[in-house]
């Protein structure tokens, strides 16, 4: 786990310095209100409209989640700036092994949804209800740490292929980059050549 606490959080740092050099300073970018964003999206996703029928589409919930997560990752290294990263990366690890070994036993999403939504508005770090989240959709932190990485490549895509100017391409041949995004991390092993492997496939499916 801290392994892969390590290159999480530096694979974050960077994608958020490509994003803006500055951000490590930058007090305008509110990351506990874009988790309020994607928990509301997550919710959204899971169903919650009583007056109609809706099916819960798991697998988008736990992209969701993985989205939480960046977030979630930026604010944490935010909050131990003037702290060794290696002190950060302990701090982190010991809160992922409370959490999840006390997340052993499922309990209603919805509720959980709504607590994290909610301490994230009041700018706490809700490491417990995701853990928990996590648990009642069956994701496990080897699933976050595949998807992660899949995910910050896709990010990296986007911004490669024009997402800050506004050019890119979310919808091919009828399917979001997200649904690409699946197929190849359901297809390719958890291994080091991931990233790339996981770059070449986007590359090839992006409409030219």
């Amino acid at each position: 786990m801290k392994a892969q606490l390590t290159q999480m959080f530096s694979m974050q740092d960077k994608l958020n310095a490509a994003i803006n050099p500055q951000w490590i300073t930058d007090d305008s970018q509110d990351w506990f209100c874009a988790v309020l964003v994607e928990g509301s999206e997550m919710i959204d996703h899971y169903g919650w409209k009583w007056w109609k029928h809706q099916t819960p589409d798991i697998a988008q919930v736990q992209l969701e989640l993985v989205d939480i997560w960046h977030f979630l990752m930026s604010a944490e290294i935010k909050s131990h700036v003037g702290v060794s990263t290696e002190k950060a990366i302990e701090l982190s690890v010991a809160k992922w092994n409370n959490e999840l070994e006390q997340a052993a036993e499922k309990q209603p999403f919805l509720a959980l949804a709504k607590q994290l939504v909610g301490q994230s508005a009041g700018g706490d770090m809700p490491y417990r209800s995701f853990c928990l989240l996590m648990t009642s959709v069956d994701f496990s932190f080897a699933d976050l740490y595949k998807w992660y990485i899949g995910k910050n490549v896709l990010n990296y895509f986007r911004q490669d292929h024009g997402y800050k100017d506004g050019s890119y391409i979310k919808v091919w041949q009828g399917r979001e980059d997200n649904e690409y995004l699946a197929d190849a991390l359901n297809a390719l092993p958890c291994d080091e050549q991931l990233s790339d492997k996981v770059y070449q496939f986007l590359k090839a499916a992006y409409p030219q």
